[in-house]
């Protein structure tokens, strides 16, 4: 969910749900009307939903659409902070995340060296209160080996980590030294006095012949998919084969004293049937998608008129006719981009 909230002029303040997919911004018939910028055009912009997220794009303005006061030329893609300007007018976004999407948690780290508990320390003895020695701590001692001091005998008592009675223990090396040997794999000397890690040539192989095969199932795939799919000239022209000579009669209907806007919505049902039939091209393309799109917006939008006019509800008749031609703005401006002369209602 997205929301656009003004910022100057007599809107100031209010915020404006993208409904219903896609939302219009124009200076009259459009969703959002600012009528108090006289750098607004008619039909100036539209923010829609797509599958990567929310998108604002230009409708062919006479002063452009601004995102983060970089005018765009292509649908540009919206997140919250953005600010979207069209003439003198800004727009903050806001764009709610989804809330089950899932969050990828962060690795957990093995200790190393560096991080292990630091060794127990042995207590020296304390004296008996009694200035006498406890015989208990010698009861496995040699019976004819002199005696001596409770202290001596702690001093030499080795740290828990050595297991030798006659060696002092290893001194602790730098810390700045220390290297996570648990994450190091087994090393194996080679020619020339040089440590090489073992195992590294054999996953490098895997790896360059993990890209290799990859590349060979997604070639095949995309043979497969693509095989026999006409280029994007060859779906243009065949679009433009349909649209010939049906695009001024469906205008002059529309246009005439009797409105006959009932044979108008049958004559863009057929052409959209046999548009639909034909061969997509070898390549998802965005212009193409939003070409069908805004075709099959004009024909709804003559189906409400039609039932609009024919129930005499002129207020309904009136409203179905904003939005009809704000689909047929979005629709010039398609099939333009796609290069469909002929499928146009601009003559």
């Amino acid at each position: 969910m997205a929301h656009l909230i003004v910022r100057d002029g007599s809107l100031r303040g209010q915020r404006f749900e993208v409904e219903s997919g896609e939302m219009t911004i124009g200076r009259e018939r459009t969703d959002v009307v600012v009528d108090d910028d006289s750098e607004v055009s008619r039909n100036h912009a539209v923010v829609r939903q797509s599958s990567e997220g929310f998108e604002v794009e230009d409708l062919g303005s006479t002063n452009g659409t601004f995102v983060n006061e970089q005018r765009i030329s292509e649908p540009t893609r919206l997140s919250s902070g953005d600010i979207v300007r069209v003439g003198q007018t800004r727009f903050d976004v806001e764009v709610k995340e989804d809330p089950n999407k899932t969050v990828v948690s962060g690795l957990v780290v093995p200790p190393t060296q560096e991080h292990s508990p630091p060794l127990p320390q042995v207590p020296p003895a304390s004296p008996s209160p009694t200035g006498t020695e406890d015989k208990s701590d010698h009861a496995f001692a040699n019976p004819g080996a002199p005696e001596t001091p409770a202290e001596s005998q702690v001093d030499e008592l080795p740290l828990p980590s050595s297991g030798r009675m006659d060696e002092e223990p290893e001194a602790s090396p730098d810390p700045a030294m220390r290297q996570e040997t648990s994450e190091l794999p087994a090393r194996t000397r080679v020619g020339g006095g040089e440590v090489q890690r073992a195992g590294s040539t054999k996953r490098l192989l895997f790896v360059v012949a993990g890209v290799v095969l990859f590349g060979l199932v997604a070639y095949a795939i995309y043979m497969v998919v693509a095989d026999g799919a006409p280029s994007r000239t060859d779906y243009v022209a065949s679009v433009n084969d349909v649209c010939r000579g049906r695009m001024p009669r469906i205008s002059g209907l529309n246009d005439a004293p009797a409105r006959n806007t009932r044979q108008a919505v049958s004559v863009i049902s057929d052409m959209t049937v046999q548009i639909e039939d034909l061969e997509q091209p070898e390549a998802s393309n965005r212009d193409v998608s939003r070409f069908m799109s805004a075709f099959e917006g004009v024909g709804r939008g003559l189906e409400d008129l039609d039932v609009s006019q024919r129930a005499n509800n002129s207020r309904r008749a009136q409203e179905a006719d904003r939005k009809l031609q704000r689909s047929v703005a979005r629709f010039e401006n398609a099939s333009r981009n796609l290069g469909t002369e002929q499928c146009t209602f601009e003559r």
